[in-house]
Order: C-alpha cells, then structure tokens, then sequence
C-alpha cells in the first residue's frame, strides 16, 4: 500500500489539511494518509499542548476511513527530524511505501533533496503557482534522480492553521476547521490569547 504521511503541528487542524488528504487519495497518489502531529518540543511558539492537538486532529478525522493519525512523534521527547520520524512511521508499515507530503516550497530545502530522504522515501509534492515543481525538479541532479519517487498532487487552499488563529483571537466562529474541532476550540477557550 502507498500511505500519504502529512506531518505539521495541525495547531488547529484545518478543513484544508483533510481536504488535501484527500486530494492525494481522490487523485490516486496514495491509498491512505496518516497525520503525523510534532511533539510539544518542536520550536514553534503559536503550538498549543499535544494533547490539545491530538484530539482536534481526531475530532477532524474521525468519519474519514482512509485517513488516521500516527502518535509516535509525539511520544517522544526533543526533537525529531522527518527521517527519523519516516523511518520510525516504515517500522509500523514494513511492507508499504510512505511518501511525505510537502508544499513545494520545501521543495529547496537540503533535507527535502538529501539522498538518504529520497532512495528511502518519496513525496507528494503540493503544487503552489508560485513554483515550478518539474522546474525545480530538472534542476536539482538528487531530485531528477529520484523522479519516479516524487508525485504532485493539485490542490491550492489560502488556509492556515494561522488564519484560523486569527479569526479565533477576534471572537469569530471558524468555518475554516470542522464544526466538532470549533466546539472544542471554544470549551477549552484555545487561541483566545
């Protein structure tokens, strides 16, 4: 099986990280997703506690069939890189291939084109207008090797986690995550500060 794994801090969870789940299952990129949420030592200061993000990612997933949430970031403690989370997440599902799930913009970063990422792994690229992904592609020898290991998926939204953070700190009822996500942002006042 080809499982999708799309990691972030989902601080919330958006519609639009089920939506491009989705979109890589609908377009036939991979037959599963799993999110995988980054423990609470990863250096972002707008995260919330994990526990707090574990279960809105759970509210926001809990009627999709193909898609499910991998808690072995989170157990750990420091911090921990997408290799090693990949290569954690391979021994769960020894005979599947995973792809990580990036923005195109990550496309230049020296991890994202490392050859140990790549003969290991693969990706699913989300195609943003502003990059060329087979521009990008041509021009990197590590990613050009690897090609038939890197898929792209269409999917554009203008929502973020950020946006939803902001709508929230002005007293706004969210539309932009899921109903039962909203209902518990506001029981435990999430956000507000």
């Amino acid at each position: 099986m080809v499982i999708g794994v799309l990691g972030g801090s989902f601080c919330p969870p958006t519609i639009a990280h089920i939506d491009l789940a989705k979109a890589c299952i609908e377009q036939g990129l991979c037959e599963k997703v799993i999110f995988v949420p980054v423990n609470d030592s990863y250096p972002k200061s707008t995260n919330i506690p994990a526990h707090h993000r574990i279960k809105m990612l759970e509210l926001a997933i809990r009627t999709e069939t193909k898609i499910d949430c991998s808690l072995h970031e989170v157990a750990k403690e420091g911090f921990v890189s997408t290799f090693g989370s990949l290569s954690e997440l391979q021994t769960l599902y020894p005979n599947d291939q995973l792809l990580f799930i990036a923005g195109a913009d990550k496309m230049q970063f020296r991890w994202f084109q490392s050859e140990k990422m790549l003969s290991k792994f693969g990706y699913i690229v989300c195609a943003r207008d502003d990059f060329d992904c087979e521009e990008i592609i041509n021009k990197s020898p590590s990613l050009s090797k690897y090609r038939n290991k890197i898929k792209i998926v269409k999917y554009s939204s203008e929502i973020s986690s950020t946006l939803v953070r902001n709508e929230i700190k002005q007293f706004k009822y969210s539309r932009l995550v899921c109903p039962d996500v909203m209902q518990y942002i506001k029981k435990h006042n999430l956000y507000l500060s």
